[in-house]
């Protein structure tokens, strides 16, 4: 019997234009459930079996890396670094694109309440 899949490949557009017309492909295998709800606003996408030009293990150029700020249940807070397209991140750090949604961490959905770059 086979079972389904716990992790899946996610890719970022890097580069491009117009479109992202031109752009390479930044692929990662990560859980499932990583950008559920949050994908489309960072700019990251759930690669199909048909995706083609998928670059994996690069070390430079990577995707911007953003880290949001949740509240647990129990009323303290943490955050999650997660990989944002270079073309997302004001609407994600000032424009507000994250406003009311949740991330899914080890599967219990949490309110997000900021989203900054991240800084070493």
């Amino acid at each position: 019997m086979a079972t389904e899949a716990k992790t899946v490949i996610w890719f970022v557009n890097l580069g491009g234009t117009l479109a992202n017309v031109g752009s390479m492909k930044y692929a990662w295998r990560g859980h499932k459930d990583t950008y559920k709800n949050i994908g489309a606003a960072l700019g990251v996408t759930q690669a199909k079996d048909t995706d083609k030009g998928l670059m994996f293990g690069s070390n430079s150029p990577t995707p911007a890396l953003v880290r949001i700020g949740y509240t647990k249940s129990n009323g303290s807070s943490a955050s999650a670094v997660r990989f944002c397209e270079p073309d997302k991140i004001g609407g994600v750090t000032t424009g507000g694109t994250l406003n009311g949604k949740k991330i899914v961490i080890k599967g219990t959905e949490y309110n997000i309440n900021k989203v900054t770059l991240k800084t070493n």
